[in-house]
């Protein structure tokens, strides 16, 4: 995702009067994100080049904690991963019934 978008969606999620207020944090903020992108791609590329990882590593884990800092500054709260996990395993479970309304078969774990 490149930055413009990441503003958009930070825009909306802070609200605009709260862009107005802090609208350089939010692009410093978007700008990072997209710079995690970027770092991960990178990684990924280098996957077997040890040095060059671990230096891409470094660089990234510096920018999430950047990142960290900025949506604490924002008031904006940070994603976990078991929310993300929860939120795609919802998404599962709507997936499992039917636009007829008829739920999925009843099993051990959906009761």
């Amino acid at each position: 995702m490149n930055v413009e978008k990441y503003e958009q969606r930070l825009r909306q999620r802070v609200g605009e009067a709260e862009y107005g207020r802090h609208k350089e944090l939010v692009r410093l903020l978007a700008r990072n994100l997209a710079l995690e992108d970027l770092l991960w791609s990178e990684i990924l590329i280098c996957v077997r080049d040890v040095n060059a990882r671990t230096k891409l590593l470094q660089q990234r884990n510096q920018i999430v904690r950047d990142i960290h800092t900025e949506f604490r500054a924002l008031n904006i709260e940070v994603p976990t991963i078991g929310e993300k996990s929860t939120e795609m395993f919802e998404s599962f479970l709507e997936d499992l019934t039917d636009d007829e309304g008829r739920e999925a078969p009843k099993g051990p774990f959906n009761r």
